[in-house]
């Protein structure tokens, strides 16, 4: 089970009409997503939890495959720490690493073909 339920979301930017919020992608709805600002070809998507939480595993569903480098990273002391980087996403994308413990994940998304959007992304425990 995923262990941000319930949390406060954010992005860099939000596609407007219809209005894809950050919180589509941390809804566990597969059939909802967040998109970014017409024209953009990169941003972020972060999530902060209701307190630190444990996790090792990330899982990602990416819609239209347009993603090309991207990190996901923790925040400690007010700075961002990569601790998986990788390239394409696509709909079924699931990393596994050490287990970290965070109060705020982001998905950094550095290069895109176009607008990058996300079904879903899910922290997992184990």
């Amino acid at each position: 089970h995923p262990v941000s339920a319930g949390c406060q979301t954010s992005a860099s930017n939000v596609w407007p009409d219809p209005r894809l919020g950050p919180e589509l992608a941390f809804d566990d709805d597969p059939k909802t997503r967040w998109g970014g600002a017409p024209d953009s070809k990169d941003g972020w998507l972060a999530i902060e939890l209701a307190e630190p939480k444990t996790f090792s595993r990330v899982r990602i569903s990416e819609a239209y495959d347009r993603i090309q480098r991207f990190e996901i990273q923790v925040q400690h002391d007010g700075k961002w720490r990569t601790i998986h980087a990788g390239t394409t996403v696509g709909g079924n994308f699931s990393a596994t690493f050490d287990p970290v413990t965070a109060q705020h994940v982001r998905l950094n998304i550095l290069e895109a073909t176009d607008v990058p959007t996300i079904w879903e992304v899910q922290l997992l425990a184990e």
